[in-house]
């Protein structure tokens, strides 16, 4: 994970819902398989109780809102084996994603 603009402010915590924009890639073709910018409007999801990618909960908490980070995801903390078929992500695909921390509830 790195983060490309620091945010400043409140740090979020697991069980918090969090506002946010983002894109998928696929790691091994750049492709993106997902976005909010392209559907027009922000995501909110809790984090830190196991409703998102588990590479979602392990990174994003203790960021701070306003901080836009890449997030790289490997299958074990993304879709596993199994993957998502209904974006073409298979079993063995690593995930990056573009993430805008927009606000905590």
């Amino acid at each position: 994970m790195g983060t490309l603009v620091q945010g400043e402010g409140p740090e979020v915590k697991g069980g918090q819902l969090v506002a946010l924009q983002y894109a998928g890639y696929f790691w091994r073709n750049g492709q993106v398989f997902n976005s909010t910018w392209g559907e027009g409007h922000p995501a909110a999801v809790t984090i830190g109780t196991g409703e998102v990618l588990k590479g979602w909960d392990e990174a994003l908490v203790g960021r701070r809102v306003g901080s836009r980070l890449v997030l790289v995801v490997p299958p074990s903390l993304g879709y596993g084996e199994k993957g998502l078929s209904q974006y073409g992500i298979r079993g063995d695909d690593t995930l990056v994603f573009v993430v805008d921390l927009l606000g905590v509830h």
